[in-house]
Formats: C-alpha cells, structure tokens, sequence
C-alpha cells in the first residue's frame, strides 16, 4: 500500500518462486498437501503465492517401510503408502529403491537414470512391507469421520483436564503439515508513504488468534485446544469433505507435556458429556 497525493494505492506483490525439489516426502505430507491444495488453490479464489511456490515444486515421495511409534497413518487412509501427488515415489528395499512416476518431469528423469525394470518378486516384497508397517502402528483414531461425535460433546469435562496439561505453546500446530493459520502483518515505512502487508504463520493457540474488536473469544487455553481439535477432526469435514488430521503424529512427537490426540479422543467420545 503506497500513499500519494491522489489517495492510497494498493499494488499487489508478485513472488519470486524457484524451482524447488523435495525429497523424502512421506504419504501423511502428500495427503495434508491435498488439503492445503483445496483451501488455497479453492476455484475462483486461488492463492497466487501459494499458486508459484506449488507449480515450482517437483516432489519425491519415499514409502513409510518402518513407521515411528507416533505414527496412525493407516487409521486415517492416508499412509503409509505414497498415493498419489508426487512426481516419483520410492520403496525401499535391503538391495535399492523401487521407483514409481507420478508425473511427466518424473518420467523424464527415471528415463535419464536408466534403470533396470523392478521384478515381479521385488514388486511383491515393497507391497508385503507397506502391510507390515501398517500393522506396526499402535496408534489410531476411533474413527475417519468424527464429526457428529465431537461436536456432541462440546462440554465433555475432560476438555478442561487437558487443558490443565496444555501450554498452548502451539507447537502441535507448527509441525501439523496441513494446518494454515496465518496473520497479517502492517511493516510501514518510516516516511509514512509506504505500508507492506505481511503473511505470518499464526497459531490457533496463540491469545490474538481470536481477537475481535479487540476481544478473545477463546481467552482460556481450553476453548483453544477444544478449537483445534473440532476445527480439524470435525469442521473440516464439512469444508473439505474429510478430517484435517492425516496421522503423521508430529503433534504427539513435539508436545512438551506428552498430550497425544489418540488418547485424548477416546476418554472426549466415551460417557456422558459434562
């Protein structure tokens, strides 16, 4: 936003993307991308930074042969086989990679490399270790579509017993893969001509999240998980036609105080509400 003696003018920014290769990208990444795809990329009103940055993107995704104790991705039907999205995926065997093409520019590559074509017995072997390691997990959700159950216990008890544990430090939300929160940011100019609006990742833990009028409407730390669980187990249901959670268990991995969603659901779903 600039300022001249006509008035204020608002010219809009147009990013600077590179080409950016990413490897190692797992099942539960590429489900949460396809979220992320259909809140920012929406018909009508699609992102442009976010537009660049995914066009430039040329992604290897690599098969889960040994999940992390953390990990529910078989739960939520999104791992831990790569499903699509990716322009190569990998499975991991004891003598190499098998590789999958997912798009053009992946094509060329494999073709590039000269490859040996995978054996029937090896093809066998990479989809016998996606079973294993989808018997491997001991975590899970109760179920795919929680939505109707968690709004239904809106004023469970148990709500203000987590709370009790939680820092609201927003770490869940920073290593979630498909949360999105965002802020604005005015950096003005100290002439007083200019004025640059600033995207910053934002939390839904964090107090100014919910400002209104200069009010929180979620001043406690309860109301504030209670808002990130429904929003992305239930909510998103109606928004995007599936759950936000796409059981990668980072939120499990990187709380501070050990709070685990998968726990926490069953005590929320179980009894009477209150």
């Amino acid at each position: 936003m600039r300022r001249d003696g006509q008035g204020l003018h608002f010219d809009p920014v147009t990013p600077e993307v590179s080409p950016l290769a990413v490897i190692g990208v797992r099942a539960c990444d590429l489900a949460a991308l396809r979220l992320q795809e259909a809140h920012f990329l929406r018909t009508g009103s699609a992102d442009p930074g976010f537009q660049a940055r995914h066009d430039a993107l040329f992604i290897v995704a690599v098969d889960c042969a040994h999940p992390a104790d953390t990990c529910f991705c078989a739960s939520t039907g999104d791992g831990p086989s790569a499903g699509g999205g990716y322009d190569i995926a990998m499975a991991e065997l004891d003598e190499g990679y098998l590789l999958r093409v997912g798009s053009a520019g992946g094509q060329g590559i494999v073709n590039a490399l000269g490859l040996a074509p995978a054996s029937d017995e090896q093809c066998h072997r990479a989809v016998d270790e996606q079973k294993q390691a989808a018997l491997a997990q001991t975590r899970s959700l109760p179920s795919r579509n929680l939505r109707d159950s968690l709004f239904a216990c809106q004023d469970h008890a148990h709500w203000a017993e987590v709370a009790q544990r939680c820092l609201a430090c927003g770490n869940c939300t920073a290593v979630c893969p498909s949360c999105f929160c965002s802020a604005n940011e005015a950096h003005p100019s100290l002439d007083g001509v200019e004025s640059e609006q600033v995207r910053v990742w934002d939390s839904c833990f964090s107090f100014d999240h919910s400002n209104l009028h200069g009010r929180a409407l979620r001043e406690d730390i309860r109301l504030r998980y209670r808002q990130w669980l429904t929003h992305k187990l239930a909510g998103w249901h109606d928004q995007y036609g599936r759950s936000g959670c796409t059981g990668c268990g980072r939120c499990i991995s990187w709380c501070p105080v050990g709070i685990d969603l998968t726990r926490e659901l069953p005590v929320l779903l179980e009894g009477e509400p209150g």
